[in-house]
């Protein structure tokens, strides 16, 4: 392939990346919920169980590969919306730790639930081969993606 060709291709695909975001933020928006909010949200609903304490934010701050000031910021938005709540560790009272509230667990539950039917309805739309070749490019187009930010990490380190 030329490389006009392929920067020509890249520029399309940077297009059409840039537009599926734009939407999926349009979706989380009407709630007032950022992705980044949500994508927290969602962490912490999974590390959720009825004897959880909750988690601290340098866990979550690890786990999701985000800064703590940047969890922090994410936590007092989603507090103020009654989303999460604030606990101090019962073995430390230094301690700070997040859960996510009742409310936050039902709109992660709701969200998840639209986000899938959307998704159901663009494999009805595609139909069942265009949707497994979808997939099937989606998956390749991640092992590289993966590939080359391990490759690009090696690199880093020396």
């Amino acid at each position: 392939m030329l490389g006009e060709e392929q920067t020509f291709l890249a520029q399309e695909l940077a297009r059409i990346i840039h537009q599926f975001w734009r939407v999926g933020r349009q979706h989380n928006s009407r709630l007032g919920i950022r992705r980044s909010e949500f994508m927290l949200l969602v962490a912490l609903v999974r590390c959720n169980s009825p004897d959880s304490q909750g988690i601290k934010i340098s866990e979550l701050s690890t786990q999701m590969q985000i800064t703590p000031a940047g969890i922090t910021h994410a936590v007092n938005s989603l507090e103020e919306g009654g989303y999460v709540k604030r606990l101090a560790d019962p073995t430390d009272r230094r301690v700070v730790l997040v859960k996510a509230t009742a409310k936050g667990e039902q709109v992660v539950e709701c969200l998840q639930a639209e986000h899938l039917e959307t998704l159901r309805g663009l494999v009805g739309f595609l139909g069942e081969q265009d949707s497994k070749e979808l997939i099937r490019l989606f998956a390749s187009a991640l092992t590289y993606l993966e590939e080359r930010r391990h490759h690009d990490g090696d690199k880093s380190q020396t």
